[in-house]
């Protein structure tokens, strides 16, 4: 009796230890395998990046000189503008100066402009203008013929 109470007993610590690591081996193998698919992945990946990277490369080296002529017109005309600008305010306030002088208010411009020419010749009071100095514009055609490379 003893004996097979042993015999039982030892059934239960009999394990198939075979049928386990068969287990573990079939998910190691899966994993493996995918493991691979992904490392085949991203080496495509890195051979479309390398490619994608030496044709911008390309285009790069291919347009460079197109890109250096557009941003010397670029900066060309930022300095036209710059030039625009500073005459233009010489202009009105010279123009402003000439308004002051002669009475124009700017309410209403039109009107003001056309007032000395609708009051009668006895009382249109002597206009005594300012003294209006030459305006000197700066020519902006050198910036145009400085770049024409």
């Amino acid at each position: 009796m003893l004996e097979d109470m042993a015999e039982d007993y030892a059934a239960y610590f009999k394990i198939d230890v075979l049928t386990g690591f068969r287990t573990v081996q079939d998910v190691v193998d899966n994993m493996l395998t995918r493991l691979e698919e992904l490392t085949s992945v991203l080496q495509m990946i890195k051979m479309k990046d390398n490619d994608c990277s030496s044709a911008m490369s390309e285009d790069i080296i291919q347009y460079r000189s197109e890109i250096t002529v557009l941003s010397k017109k670029i900066t060309t005309l930022s300095h036209v503008i710059a030039k625009l600008q500073s005459n233009v305010d010489m202009l009105e306030k010279q123009v402003e100066k000439a308004e002051m002088d002669f009475g124009i208010s700017n309410e209403n411009k039109l009107k003001s402009l056309f007032k000395p020419f609708l009051r009668r010749k006895d009382s249109i009071p002597p206009v005594n203008p300012g003294h209006y100095e030459k305006l000197h514009f700066e020519s902006v055609m050198s910036s145009f013929e400085d770049s024409s490379t």
